[in-house]
């Protein structure tokens, strides 16, 4: 619950956004104004309220259910990053890890996060297994429940690779999934593109793997930028229509509640 506060806060704190995004179902537009030097100047407030939401009663029923539903949403969102740590020090780990051919390297991407560069000979290596992936999703481990109906998981990739270097075979399964299970038919497909590449830089591989890398990281971004924003504004409002809707400083949230009145006035109009 104190995560989904602290990721709504910030959320809508952003410097230079108006605090609210339009809730996906109707909107209110209401038009009032403010005093300014010499003119008075329109300013145009959302209500990300529904029109259904029209009493206090309404509003704290809607609060209920946007706040306790919204914090399960930005919890899942907010462990990634715990997990995303646990893995870049499992590569950091595998950097040092295992035999390597050395020579030349494919160069892949920065944005990809890992410890140092791949080898060509280790890739090929890894991609001139002669087993099928059908082959090794029998032969290796199941530790969960897709590997037992026949998805292939990082475990029995590497068991299928366990002569290659660790990090080479943590990259070439990178590049199909972004976590650890594949779809059976996904994965041979990707196997098979990157071991009939033959550009020099392995460029089938490089290119998968930036892309699926960048996939995992973006998701997670998309998920608290559209969590932040939607589940943040929808709370504040129905919380101030709910319990303090004569509050003053309603018209101009969420920095009414740093700058005038402040939120430490909010418990004199609070019913």
């Amino acid at each position: 619950m104190l995560s989904t506060f602290f990721a709504t806060s910030i959320a809508l704190l952003i410097t230079g956004c108006s605090g609210f995004t339009s809730h996906p179902t109707s909107q209110l537009a209401r038009i009032s104004t403010t005093p300014s030097r010499g003119a008075m100047s329109p300013v145009t407030k959302l209500n990300v309220l529904p029109d259904s939401v029209a009493s206090p009663d309404d509003a704290r029923a809607y609060f209920y259910l946007w706040f306790f539903g919204g914090s399960g949403g930005v919890g899942v969102a907010l462990r990634q990053f715990p997990q995303q740590f646990d893995k870049f020090q499992q590569l950091f780990a595998m950097s040092g890890e295992g035999p390597t051919a050395g020579g030349d390297t494919v160069g892949i991407s920065p944005l990809c996060l890992y410890p140092r560069d791949i080898s060509k000979a280790d890739i090929d290596k890894v991609l001139g297994n002669k087993l099928s992936v059908e082959q090794m999703v029998e032969k290796g481990p199941k530790p969960n429940y897709l590997s037992e109906n026949g998805y292939l998981c990082f475990q029995s990739f590497a068991a299928a690779n366990k002569d290659c270097n660790p990090l080479t075979v943590r990259a070439v399964f990178d590049a199909m999934s972004t976590g650890d299970n594949c779809a059976p038919n996904v994965a041979q497909a990707s196997l098979d593109a990157f071991a009939s590449d033959t550009s020099s830089d392995r460029a089938a591989f490089k290119n998968a793997l930036l892309k699926t890398k960048l996939a995992g990281f973006s998701s997670i971004a998309f998920l608290l930028f559209l969590l932040g924003p939607i589940v943040g504004s929808t709370c504040l409002e129905s919380l101030s229509m709910g319990w303090f809707p004569d509050w003053p400083g309603n018209d101009n949230l969420p920095y009414s509640l740093l700058f005038g009145p402040g939120a430490w006035t909010i418990p004199q109009y609070w019913t």
